[in-house]
């Protein structure tokens, strides 16, 4: 944490009192969108469903007032003369406030740009689309879902005229997830990665699912419960719940929810999104240890660089050999399931088998980024008015065929399968990809400074080593650095999709020699 070594010690506090009027205003702050956070996660697990419509009033609320408190005038003023405050004074760690007031006045500019009105209007009407969604998916009713989506999509619209393009309006949204990259970007390097991965999806193969019975979901709650705490999450500042929709979110700097989803015919669904979601949260942990906050260094740098974590923990740990070497007992024991049921190898294999499949959050390592290139394509086409709401079934049914091969039976397994959008999220799905390049490289540099991380796993279930490294190289540095700086500080060169492109290559040759062994 040698970036945060005085940026704000009780010898800062004295000698900076504008310094300290602006950090106790963004406390507050800070404070009201945890207790955002604590109304937006209790809809989505506990919330009863006739409460829904004050909730949604609440969180507009809510979100209104901390719009007006981080883009109005007083905090603005607070923050001007606290900045003016740190050039005139020489103390320690004056660079490193220099750079907090670079990443505050960046997005605190771009927040002053969108009226009160409008993020009120936003929020209630996202909430509202939620539980519309929820309904409508579950119901496979696109067109009850379709007018709320509207609204969302041209709320949507009028907030990139707010921030302004140069380009395109898709990239005004973009900003929010992937500060600095352009739809443009996203296309050539998606694209080039496609092309790399052709030949990959051609060697991929699909394995039966080895599972001869349902499992009840006492069962796969047992099995999964102790997951996080094995990776490093502790359960004394974590939960796990279930949800519609997997995801993680952060309370407070002690408090981490994590949720996932049970099916009954497949309890390795519920594993692996308490896998992504557990990686999501030890970043947020990471986050919290950081000395001197809550600031706006102490956040993540990036959607793109937070997905590299859960995607780490998900698939390069998750779906390694010596991950279930470690587990595959466990899972037999935790399951009631004999080993003559349920082979090492079958369950193995079918772990990493790669084949087209309807649904991305259950998709493959290879074919997963095609998945987030088709929602790309689609949200960046509905942004810019080239389509439009109405056209959303039939044009994710045509992209489903021409990109996977795969005729779609119903909208809930297809443009109903995902909440981004009812949420307004657009923009958010490049970030997906952007992490499977992110996690392959940080990856790759981690195993060449520890060789022995393997056996570690295997024989003594200790994945202290990966999270130490991941600690020092990204979750302490914070916000402190662009995405491509922090990659590159971490790994030695650039962002590279080929790290990804090779690591695939290695797991389908492990693979292979498996099921011919």
């Amino acid at each position: 944490m040698e970036e945060y070594k005085n940026l704000f010690s009780n010898s800062i506090r004295n000698e900076l009192k504008s310094f300290t009027e602006y950090r106790t205003a963004y406390q507050e702050i800070y404070t009201f969108k945890n207790i955002l956070s604590v109304l937006q996660w209790d809809s989505e697990i506990t919330l009863p469903e006739e409460g829904r419509a004050e909730r949604g009033l609440q969180i507009g609320l809510l979100s209104g007032l901390i719009h007006s408190k981080y883009a109005g005038e007083n905090f603005y003023k607070l923050a001007t003369k606290a900045r003016e405050e740190n050039e005139q004074k020489i103390l320690p760690g004056q660079e490193q406030r220099r750079v907090e007031f670079e990443r505050l006045f960046q997005d605190l500019d771009r927040s002053r740009l969108l009226s009160q009105e409008l993020v009120e209007e936003f929020s209630i009407t996202t909430s509202k689309a939620h539980s519309i969604w929820a309904k409508a998916r579950k119901e496979n009713r696109f067109e009850d879902f379709a007018p709320i989506l509207s609204k969302v999509v041209e709320l949507s619209k009028k907030q990139t005229e707010c921030y302004g393009y140069q380009t395109e309006p898709y990239d005004a949204l973009l900003e929010n997830y992937e500060p600095g990259e352009r739809a443009a970007n996203l296309e050539k390097l998606f694209f080039s990665l496609k092309d790399n991965l052709k030949p990959l999806i051609a060697r991929g193969k699909k394995f039966p699912n080895p599972f001869q019975k349902e499992i009840p979901i006492s069962l796969q709650n047992k099995l999964g419960e102790a997951l996080p705490s094995i990776l490093g999450l502790s359960s004394k500042i974590s939960r796990l719940d279930a949800s519609e929709h997997p995801f993680s979110t952060s309370l407070g700097s002690k408090d981490k929810r994590i949720t996932t989803r049970y099916d009954l015919k497949d309890p390795l669904s519920s594993i692996f999104s308490i896998l992504h979601e557990t990686g999501h949260s030890l970043y947020e942990v990471g986050i919290s240890e950081i000395e001197g906050g809550p600031s706006p260094l102490h956040d993540s740098v990036s959607l793109g660089v937070h997905e590299s974590q859960s995607r780490l923990w998900e698939n390069q740990v998750g779906r390694s050999l010596e991950f279930w070497e470690m587990y595959y007992p466990i899972l037999l024991e935790t399951l009631n399931i004999k080993e003559s049921e349920l082979s090492f190898s079958k369950l193995f294999t079918y772990i990493n088998q790669s084949s087209p499949s309807l649904i991305r959050v259950e998709a493959d390592q290879i074919t997963y980024n095609l998945h987030i290139i088709l929602r790309f394509e689609i949200e960046r086409d509905l942004i810019n008015g080239k389509i439009g709401v109405s056209e959303l079934p039939e044009i994710w049914n045509a992209k489903m065929k021409d990109m996977f091969g795969i005729e779609v039976p119903s909208d809930r397994e297809g443009v109903l399968q995902d909440v981004h959008w009812s949420g307004g999220a657009f923009g958010y799905f490049p970030t997906y990809t952007l992490g499977n390049i992110y996690s392959a490289q940080l990856f790759q540099s981690f195993q060449k400074q520890n060789s022995n991380f393997q056996s570690e796993v295997k024989d003594k279930k200790d994945f202290s080593s990966l999270l130490t490294w991941l600690r020092k190289n990204v979750h302490w540095k914070g916000k402190f650095y662009s995405a491509e700086d922090l990659i590159r500080n971490a790994t030695g060169s650039d962002p590279d999709s080929s790290h990804l492109v090779q690591y695939l290559e290695k797991k389908l040759t492990e693979l292979e020699s498996i099921n011919h062994g």
